[in-house]
């Protein structure tokens, strides 16, 4: 045989027994599927180890045996299977194959097969026929039919996770967690499983169900405010948990007085932020000399979830001193939407149809809300149109927070909102009742303490620099009132104001026990006494005390002998709780790194460190990642990775070093003269031991 023909013949000869072994490879595969379904229903039955072992033969050898017959025709056509794996052949090796037949001698066979027999010189078979593939699913496949058909060969019974069957006498042990986040439905979020997650991100009012697998009499889950149970269902033991705030999840299995490994899972909540809202055409307050005209008013507000609503709100305030009238109404909107995000409003203030007098304003603010049931509103700053009264100035200070009302407070206003709250009882759960009338409560006294002061009412004494200075002195008082009311200062005005601000001091009482209806009588006595006062030319009478007249006579005539030194009480230092837990954190993370063994203990020991460190701050990035680090030190422990829980460990002190070394004051510079060195760190540590 020439050589150039051999070398063909022998490199097809090659592709073929590859094209049979890659065959006989998938026809085993498709064997071992067949008996690993018919495993997993239940066929043959649980014990027949021998019938199991034989029809997975007779499967696998069934399999390659078809596979072999199916692909016959296909096989003997080795030159066209080179050809299509091997293009740039250009017909080549089949030409070759097909002259193998026929006589070969010739200037064009020879050409032909001295061609063919360079290229294939160039060609792997391996390359043109690869059988790894099919070799790693034959193998994975084999592998699954093993944990199958386990249950039947080993003496406990493995489920398909690789989990032991719970009994009494096996010890409590975590198999498995998956946490499903369900985020609110207002959010339009997709739900997402995770499965033995270290740390969960969810949004804010997100119910996270909680599965776990384990063995154990109970199951208990632990977070930041409680200690709780998981329900037994099923297999599983399950609970639902609503992220509310920043912290950690941790599970245990218990059976009597043993304890499983604690798996520790961070949690991130991301609040719900407030819409923004702001007026962005005029955006200014404004003074007009009629009320013929109409504003126009643009409101831009936008929202990191999605908006629900937009409106634009005003108040109509009329009258002056004690006789202010406030009357409240919604202008119309046209709402362009950008998306559910952004959203532009324009809208018209008609001042002609509000009925306005000099003097009289409008206070005017955009109000947008999210799509929370209750709680995320918020509104813009507030801005006025005024119309100017005769020598008037238009009236400033409207723009305040936006938790605020936005009028001047005043005995009238008082009136307003404590009718409109007992209006509102009815659809007010009690707590935001109780809530509103005391906040009601803390105006009334505002109220109150303007007038006490216009009255010369007394600072306490010796006031606390910490303490407010709207502070009243109520003995000193109580004294002047009992002395006006008795007739020594007799005036008309004098008489009205205090009885005005006993009933403020009823109606502030009856508010702070959440019980409006009895409040509001006394406001209105209140009101009444304010206007009755107000109507007399002479209110306003304090002379100097006699305690604060000087008597020059005096001056350096007094004692000495009593005299003494200011004495302040040592302050005491604030202890830094974060710093001395992380620093015992530190301690006991440095005390697991240094030892070369670590057994179930100290497993145990470095899970409680990384809730520790969670405990100080769980919305700490830097404190995240520390009890990420040793949650994973512990799991290198359990599983005896000593390489890992070494870098995990270090990782962590590292981190927990970088902390601390905030909180402490840079080392002092090194000078080049020992003298001047010794004397400058003698200094610096008088001077901070001097601190208070």
């Amino acid at each position: 045989m020439q050589p150039d023909r051999a070398s063909v013949v022998a490199f097809l000869a090659r592709v073929h027994r590859r094209l049979v072994l890659k065959t006989a490879i998938q026809g085993a595969t498709a064997g071992s599927a067949l008996a690993i379904i018919l495993a997993i229903a239940g066929w043959p039955s649980r014990g027949a180890t021998a019938l199991t072992l034989a029809f997975f033969g007779a499967a696998v050898i069934a399999g390659v045996i078809a596979g072999l017959a199916l692909t016959a025709n296909r096989r003997r056509r080795v030159a066209d299977v080179v050809e299509r794996r091997a293009p740039a052949s250009r017909n080549l090796i089949v030409t070759a194959s097909e002259l193998f037949g026929t006589e070969t001698s010739g200037y064009v066979p020879e050409l032909v097969l001295s061609r063919a027999a360079r290229f294939v010189d160039q060609l792997d078979p391996a390359a043109l026929v690869p059988t790894r593939r099919s070799a790693v699913a034959a193998g994975a496949l084999f592998a699954t039919w093993l944990l199958v058909v386990s249950r039947a060969l080993l003496p406990a019974s493995v489920s398909l996770r690789g989990e032991p069957a719970d009994s009494p006498t096996s010890p409590p042990a975590l198999h498995g967690i998956d946490v499903t986040v369900t985020p609110p439905a207002y959010a339009g979020r997709a739900v997402t499983t995770i499965h033995d997650p270290s740390r969960i991100t969810a949004l804010a009012g997100s119910t996270l169900s909680v599965a776990v697998r384990a063995n154990g009499e109970r199951v208990t889950v632990e977070t930041l405010s409680s200690l709780d149970s998981l329900t037994k269902q099923g297999s599983a033991f399950t609970r639902q948990i609503v992220a509310t705030a920043d912290g950690f999840i941790a599970i245990q299995a218990r059976r009597g007085d043993r304890v499983s490994e604690r798996r520790l899972i961070g949690l991130t909540v991301l609040p719900d932020s407030l819409p923004h809202v702001r007026v962005a055409t005029p955006g200014r307050d404004q003074r007009f000399p009629d009320a013929r005209r109409e504003i126009a008013v643009a409101i831009e507000a936008s929202d990191d979830i999605g908006l629900a609503s937009l409106a634009m709100r005003y108040t109509k305030v009329s009258g002056s001193g004690e006789r202010f009238t406030f009357v409240e109404g919604e202008i119309p909107l046209t709402i362009t939407r950008r998306d559910d995000h952004a959203w532009i409003a324009r809208g018209v203030l008609p001042l002609d149809s509000l009925e306005l007098g000099p003097g009289d304003m409008v206070v005017y603010r955009a109000i947008a809300a999210d799509r929370r049931s209750s709680g995320g509103t918020a509104e813009s700053d507030s801005y006025i149109a005024e119309i100017t009264a005769p020598g008037g100035v238009a009236a400033p200070g409207f723009a305040a927070d936006f938790e605020q009302e936005r009028y001047a407070v005043s005995q009238q206003m008082v009136i307003v909102k404590t009718e409109r709250l007992i209006a509102r009882r009815a659809s007010m759960p009690p707590a935001d009742f109780a809530d509103e009338s005391q906040q009601l409560a803390a105006e009334q006294r505002k109220v109150r303490a303007e007038f006490v002061f216009m009255l010369g009412g007394e600072l306490a004494d010796a006031p606390d620099v910490a303490a407010s200075m709207t502070d009243i002195n109520e003995e000193e008082e109580a004294g002047r009132e009992s002395d006006i009311l008795a007739g020594h200062e007799a005036n008309a005005g004098h008489v009205a104001l205090i009885r005005g601000i006993r009933a403020m001091s009823r109606a502030a009482a009856s508010l702070g026990t959440a019980d409006p209806t009895t409040a509001l009588p006394h406001e209105r006595a209140a009101l009444t006494q304010l206007e009755r006062a107000f109507s007399h030319s002479r209110i306003l009478l304090r002379a100097l005390a006699t305690r604060e007249r000087l008597d020059p006579s005096r001056r350096l005539t007094g004692s000495l002998a009593d005299a003494t030194g200011n004495v302040r009480p040592l302050a005491e230092p604030t202890r830094d709780v974060a710093s001395v837990t992380l620093r015992r954190v530190l301690s006991d993370a440095s005390a697991l790194a240094g030892k070369r063994d670590h057994g179930s203990s100290d497993a145990a020991r470095a899970s409680t460190l990384a809730e520790q460190a969670l405990r100080v701050d769980p919305s700490s990035p830097a404190l995240q990642d520390v009890s990420a680090q040793l949650s994973a030190a512990a799991a290198a422990m359990s599983a005896r990775r000593p390489d890992e829980t070494t870098v995990a460990l270090d990782r962590a002190t590292n981190a927990i070093v970088r902390l601390l070394r905030r909180g402490l004051p840079d080392a002092p510079s090194v000078t080049s003269d020992l003298g001047e060195r010794r004397m400058h760190g003698a200094l610096v540590d008088a001077l901070r031991t001097s601190r208070p």
